[in-house]
């Protein structure tokens, strides 16, 4: 179909001949619905420039042109820009639309769409209330683009004010604004949630497709409930969804994260027997499971199977590698993999971290200057685990003027900052200080866990402060770290 529509457009160039609105909108939709918006643009571009110069002025004066875009073609234009995120265009072009023609629900869920996917929920929203004002009524796409973008952001309140709010126009839920917010909160941890929503769309006769069953998967996976994850798998199974290379991915790292490395190999081979090649997700999911599971010559016979078949290893399976290797204290190899062409602020915090954990400060602040003269600026995960190194070697002095230098950029210090420091002070005996250090952490409102209550309490037992460590204690207790006295 591609081709026909491209050879016909390609003959009335020759000819010098336009189609009929028509034609040209039904062949515009038919490439657009093919995936090949972009071709669609460039079409509609040419019949604009051809037919109508003077038209992109004013269209509802022209006279002279061999073609009037109507509302459809407009609304496949802005289709096409909304699939390419070309903001600019579409609003620009609707600006030209409105000199003849009045956007219709299709154009505002058309550019609602476009908003939400962009992340620009509040534009989307003012859009949406936009339709409303000009006396139109939302369709299921408009509501169903809201109710994910908000789901995205985690803002379920809204999403679920939205979703209600579809009743009073008559729309019922379909399939997908049910996945958008049960992929929302599976995304968030609400499982129990987002299970009882899942039964609510089988009782209200929504048939659960494939995209559902995977977040939902990917849900329980993520909570650590295998067997429920199965239970879904075989649901699935028995109802004839087959699996695409999405759920094969979610399946393969879900049974690795959770330690069953034998079933992630299993679902891979089942997923090559189908015709889908393993990629660096896949690839990279098993070979991370590897290294946490501590078996190194696995792990790397992965990524060895990864470049065997001429995948190009991203910035994700190298950062992987490199923080498998280094934590298994293989640091030189693990440098040896770091690629400062494809090197961004990722695999630039994995080598500082794993250089400090071996202690080569020198080396740190190299690497440092290297990757500012490039751009990148330091965060938060990189000052920790220069400070915690500081402090390992004793060098507490540096350590607090790293700290005030992250503080002072804006980047506030988190819970392993504080127990670094911590660590770094009880360990030279400078418990007035360490304490002190808590209480500013407790000021900032970081609550303080058990880790760092024990580097205190074995500071204290040190100098034979046994009040300091039933003080802490109490602390503990009011904070629920450590049960009562019966």
């Amino acid at each position: 179909m591609i081709k026909q529509t491209v050879q016909f457009f390609a003959q009335c160039q020759k000819l010098s001949q336009f189609p009929k609105q028509y034609t040209c909108n039904k062949l515009l939709h038919q490439l657009n619905n093919s995936n090949c918006g972009e071709l669609s643009l460039k079409i509609l571009f040419y019949i604009l420039l051809q037919g109508i110069e003077k038209a992109c002025m004013v269209m509802n004066e022209t006279r002279g042109g061999k073609y009037k875009p109507d509302l459809v073609t407009f609304n496949t234009l802005f289709n096409g820009f909304c699939k390419l995120k070309m903001k600019k265009e579409a609003f620009m072009y609707m600006a030209l639309m409105w000199k003849c023609w009045r956007p219709n629900v299709v154009t505002y869920s058309t550019f609602i769409n476009m908003l939400c996917k962009m992340g620009d929920l509040d534009m989307g929203f003012r859009v949406f209330m936009d339709m409303r004002e000009d006396n139109l009524f939302p369709n299921l796409v408009s509501f169903t683009s809201l109710i994910d973008g908000y789901c995205k952001v985690g803002d379920f309140e809204v999403a679920f004010e939205l979703f209600e709010k579809m009743r009073h126009f008559s729309l019922l839920p379909n399939v997908v604004t049910y996945t958008a917010l049960i992929d929302g909160l599976c995304g968030k941890g609400m499982l129990g949630r987002a299970v009882a929503l899942f039964n609510t769309m089988v009782e209200n006769g929504v048939w659960p497709n494939l995209a559902v069953y995977t977040s939902l998967i990917q849900g329980y996976f993520k909570n650590g409930n295998v067997d429920d994850a199965m239970k879904c798998i075989s649901k699935m199974c028995e109802q004839g969804i087959k699996l695409d290379i999405t759920a094969y991915n979610v399946l393969i790292s879900g049974f690795s994260k959770n330690g069953q490395l034998d079933k992630a190999r299993e679902v891979m081979e089942e997923m090559v027997r189908r015709g889908f090649p393993p990629d660096t997700i896949v690839l990279t999911s098993i070979m991370d499971a590897y290294f946490k599971s501590g078996n190194i010559k696995s792990a790397l016979d992965v990524y060895r199977q990864l470049l065997s078949i001429n995948v190009e290893p991203d910035i994700v399976t190298l950062s992987t590698l490199m923080d498998g290797l280094f934590k298994h204290g293989h640091m030189e190899e693990a440098k040896n993999y770091f690629c400062m062409k494809k090197a961004n602020k990722i695999l630039y915090t994995v080598l500082i971290d794993g250089m400090c954990k071996e202690g080569n400060l020198i080396e740190v602040d190299n690497v440092l200057k290297q990757m500012l003269e490039r751009g990148f600026v330091p965060d938060k995960y990189m000052y920790t685990s220069w400070i915690a190194a500081l402090c390992k070697q004793g060098d507490l002095v540096e350590a607090f003027k790293l700290k005030n230098k992250m503080v002072q950029e804006g980047i506030l210090p988190d819970l392993l900052t504080y127990s670094s420091l911590i660590f770094g002070l009880s360990d030279k005996g400078l418990m007035i200080e360490a304490k002190q250090v808590l209480d500013d952490m407790l000021k900032r409102g970081i609550n303080p866990d058990n880790a760092v209550y024990d580097i205190l309490i074995r500071g204290y037992l040190k100098l034979g402060n046994e009040v300091a460590v039933q003080g802490l204690h109490d602390e503990m207790r009011k904070q629920g770290l450590l049960a009562y006295r019966k």
